[in-house]
């Protein structure tokens, strides 16, 4: 089991992938656009606001429940 090449692609998923592309061309459907978003800015960003709301949400909870002075 060690000594499978699992980034291998199989030939029958190959020809599978091949025939589906063919149907995606004849009847007309493009490839779907890349955007030009990076890793920082669709996933390092969203989660820094959410931490930096998170934090002051339960800031202000905290105050009238006298959690701290």
């Amino acid at each position: 089991m060690a000594d499978e090449n699992w980034t291998e692609q199989n030939p029958e998923d190959a020809e599978i992938d091949a025939r589906a592309d063919a149907i995606l061309r004849a009847n007309g459907i493009p490839e779907p656009e890349q955007n030009g978003r990076s890793f920082l800015v669709a996933v390092v960003l969203p989660v820094i606001l959410a931490g930096i709301l998170l934090i002051a949400g339960l800031w202000f909870i905290a105050g009238p429940l006298g959690l701290y002075n």
